[in-house]
């Protein structure tokens, strides 16, 4: 009977301590899909608030048509982040992200790149945003402080996602 309960409780230490990745990676993929109907769902509503919007287009055209960073088809962890990130934003800190926004719609036109599709893609994409960025340091009729500001939104929402790895 002893032997029994020593090797449940070493299976079970084993089971505890050597977790591989895919088990990770699949409760991320479980959550993010949890998230993303979360987003989803505030999105709508949003969508419904939005008479322009509602009697335009169907939910679908209007998630997939907007052009804001992140875009709404992306993973929910990454919509969330920016929501939560939103949310808590001072107003100077709202207006930077207002201005990476833009940035973001430039950097769009410019490369034409298809969008990521998971966590790690838009841990690249905020590598990509900050050389894109460096436009903008010392250029005439962009301030300092808003170079510096684009430069935060992107080095903070970066933490935010590797918070996820």
């Amino acid at each position: 009977m002893n032997l029994t309960i020593s090797q449940l409780h070493s299976n079970n230490y084993t089971t505890k301590n050597f977790k591989n990745n895919k088990d990770e990676k699949f409760s991320l993929e479980l959550d993010d899909k949890k998230i993303s109907e979360e987003e989803d769902k505030k999105l709508y509503e949003l969508y419904q608030k939005s008479h322009m919007a509602h009697s335009a287009k169907s939910f679908e055209d209007f998630k997939k048509d907007e052009i804001t960073f992140p875009p709404n088809t992306a993973p929910g962890i990454v919509r969330k982040g920016w929501r939560e990130k939103w949310e808590k934003a001072t107003q100077e800190e709202k207006n930077a992200m207002m201005d990476f926004d833009i940035v973001y719609e430039n950097f769009l036109e410019e490369n034409k790149e298809n969008m990521p599709n998971d966590l790690n893609g838009y841990e690249n994409l905020m590598e990509k945003m900050k050389v894109y960025m460096e436009r903008y340091n010392n250029c005439p009729g962009v301030s300092k402080e808003t170079y510096e500001g684009l430069v935060n939104v992107a080095n903070s929402f970066e933490t935010e996602l590797n918070k996820y790895n």
